[in-house]
């Protein structure tokens, strides 16, 4: 007797280097390729599809990607993991499963996200950073780039730091909270909390903050972009190994259990 369908939540961690990002497409490897090959080993080889929290880009990483999917398994959420941790390889490791609500939709259900962007701030580059953080070797100027990081936050359309809008039309976001901080003399990190992020908006962002941060623009610049809905009129995109995605958070009922990055 084949067991009963369940859904079940993936709570993941990836180094994104070696992914062209984590939508499927053919030819190339990804996350979401990865995985669905490994779960449907699980199940006799009959394919598995999951839906992930959010689409990362080539050469991002995450510490707290969140996915979910249905499968037919005897084996209990622990024996999942401990499976899956056998058949992947080490740059993509799923840290928890359990069994969740058939409502639960890793990204619909997510009521926030957490992005962080790593730089490092060192004269000569740490070459073990190197894949994780953008060197910025320039002095930054810290007061003018957190005045424009904390002119940011509010529920605002998003256009003029979208990578591109390619049909989309709500580009409506409420961005919660963001912050800086300085883990040590060599590094600097930016966060951003929002109810969701558009395509390569936080890589846009950080792009224009270090404008500012480096004397070429105002601090007020961010809000002028913002209220032209012009992507020409920000900076650079920043490169994508810099970026992490850092937590996601859902309501408990749906998620089987407390979230314990809240």
């Amino acid at each position: 007797m084949s067991a009963e369908p369940r859904r079940i939540r993936l709570d993941l961690a990836y180094d994104g280097t070696g992914f062209a990002g984590w939508q499927l497409q053919p030819g190339v490897r990804t996350v979401q390729g990865d995985l669905e090959a490994a779960l449907s080993r699980l199940q006799g080889e009959r394919p598995v599809r999951i839906r992930g929290a959010g689409r990362t880009d080539a050469g991002v990483h995450a510490r707290a990607q969140v996915a979910d999917c249905e499968i037919e398994t005897e084996l209990d959420d622990d024996d999942i993991g401990y499976a899956l941790r056998r058949i992947l390889p080490v740059d993509l490791r799923p840290c928890r499963v359990r069994t969740v609500s058939k409502d639960f939709h890793a990204r619909n259900s997510a009521r926030s996200k957490t992005y962080a962007y790593h730089l490092d701030v060192s004269a000569a580059g740490d070459p073990f950073r190197a894949r994780y953080a953008l060197h910025q070797p320039r002095p930054l100027d810290r007061d003018a780039l957190e005045e424009a990081l904390n002119r940011l936050p509010g529920r605002r359309d998003w256009s003029g730091f979208v990578g591109t809008l390619n049909g989309l039309r709500n580009t409506v976001r409420e961005l919660t909270a963001v912050s800086v901080s300085t883990p040590s003399d060599s590094e600097l990190v930016l966060r951003f909390t929002a109810d969701g992020f558009l395509y390569h908006m936080v890589r846009n962002l950080v792009g224009t903050l270090l404008e500012v941060g480096l004397g070429r623009r105002e601090p007020d610049h961010v809000l002028h972009v913002l209220a032209r809905r012009d992507r020409t009129l920000g900076g650079p995109t920043a490169a994508p190994h810099g970026l992490f995605l850092e937590s996601v958070l859902y309501d408990e009922d749906l998620c089987g259990g407390a979230d314990d990055r809240e």
